[in-house]
């Protein structure tokens, strides 16, 4: 009986003992109980994650139907104003300036229409998310020169809405991360149904950086901490590859239905 602490049952009761007193007459938290508040504090964090990411999500949406709806409405009639001031005036000095300015507010229109396009794709909504990472690889081509290798597997349109919007926030994020930084000449993206999982997969022949030091990085890790989180959000994880020199693969893995995040 004296050796029972020696035993199992033994061990789970030193594991219970408090640890060292404070010095100011309270007692530590024994090691179950710092266990359980460490578990509560993940699941709270991981909770406020989503609760931001579903907050941006919804922002990003008000604010491109804003852009869209209220600011590109007042520029488009702005440039007819301009384009009418223009053909009436007779000066050709006024004329010519009328005619630059009226050319800068057409491309300030067109920014501002890329930007609502951005921050909340329509096409993902109307068309699906196949036809949405579509459109994101022709996006990166005509505005960056990336060479985007696209392979989509058709049955990726059964994902749930939540799914889909998560897969195309991860591939966004990870095609601007290759365009501001990696200095790649192509990439591959494949999306695929894997048994009940969607799986994404991101490949560039850039520059590549050590995973471990960006992710140290608050500028750096910002990205990639929202990815992640994107990704667990919908029951999912992601992977990420790299090494100076060597390239990049982001891969991310989620439930292919919204029943399997239950």
């Amino acid at each position: 009986m004296g050796r029972a602490g020696y035993g199992t049952n033994g061990a789970a009761r030193r594991a219970e003992r408090p640890l060292l007193p404070t010095g100011d007459g309270g007692t530590v938290l024994t090691v179950t109980q710092q266990v359980a508040e460490l578990e509560a504090y993940r699941v709270g964090a991981r909770a406020l994650a989503a609760r931001i990411i579903t907050a941006q999500e919804a922002e990003r949406v008000r604010v491109s139907r804003e852009l869209h709806d209220d600011t590109g409405q007042a520029l488009t009639l702005l440039l007819v104003r301009l384009q009418l001031v223009e053909s009436m005036s007779s000066e050709p000095e006024v004329r010519r300036e009328l005619a630059d300015l009226r050319e800068l507010v057409g491309q300030t229109l067109d920014g501002v229409r890329r930007l609502a396009v951005h921050l909340g794709p329509s096409v993902l909504e109307d068309l699906g998310l196949a036809a949405a990472l579509e459109w994101l690889a022709d996006r990166v081509h005509a505005e960056a020169g990336l060479v985007v290798d696209l392979r989509v597997d058709r049955e990726c349109e059964a994902s749930s809405p939540d799914v889909a919007v998560a897969i195309f926030r991860i591939a966004q994020e990870a095609l601007t991360n290759v365009v501001r930084h990696a200095r790649a000449a192509c990439v591959e993206m494949s999306l695929q149904a894997n048994g009940a999982a969607l799986e994404l997969s991101i490949t560039d022949d850039g520059v590549g950086f050590a995973v471990e030091v960006a992710q140290a990085q608050p500028s750096a890790s910002i990205g990639l901490f929202g990815m992640a989180e994107r990704a667990a959000l919908v029951g999912g994880s992601l992977q990420i590859e790299s090494r100076p020199g060597g390239g990049t693969r982001v891969r991310a893995s989620v439930p292919l239905r919204e029943e399997a995040l239950t």
